[in-house]
């Protein structure tokens, strides 16, 4: 049986009862309602950009893009936060991260920056921000987006 192609989609709010799928069930149920009302605000607020990598409704990775004015220089900065499950790393990874770069730099971005956590550190994510074009810049990866 083949699979359908991966679409990339603007994220929306109602995704995120998706998101535990991607990371393992990590939310309990306690905090259920304060991390709805969280994804709420990120998923609405203008200074992000939030996009789902889906292939025939199943949810295989998101990306969200958190843009910030800078006091040293006009315009914005653009931070990364990808999410996406290692098995799918190879094939979804590269799409949202084409995704984001194009969002910042319609934005009028000059880089893509992201923070390495510990999260990050795996040796398949490392590959794919290098192959990506993001470079070691002090305590970031940076990747020339203009």
């Amino acid at each position: 049986m083949s699979q359908g192609p991966i679409t990339i989609r603007r994220g929306q709010r109602t995704d995120f009862p998706l998101l535990p799928q991607l990371l393992g069930p990590t939310v309990s149920p306690e905090s259920e309602k304060a991390q709805v009302r969280h994804w709420r605000r990120v998923a609405s607020n203008p200074t992000h950009d939030f996009y789902v990598a889906a292939r025939e409704g199943s949810v295989r990775g998101m990306v969200l893009v958190s843009y910030i004015r800078a006091l040293t220089t006009p315009g914005w900065r653009a931070i990364l936060d990808l999410v996406v499950p290692v098995a799918a790393l190879s094939e979804v990874g590269p799409l949202l991260l084409d995704c984001a770069k194009a969002r910042a730099r319609q934005r009028g971005c000059p880089h893509l920056m992201v923070w390495p956590t510990t999260q990050d550190q795996s040796e398949e994510l490392s590959t794919l921000f290098l192959q990506a074009g993001f470079l070691p810049s002090g305590e970031v990866l940076s990747c020339a987006v203009q």
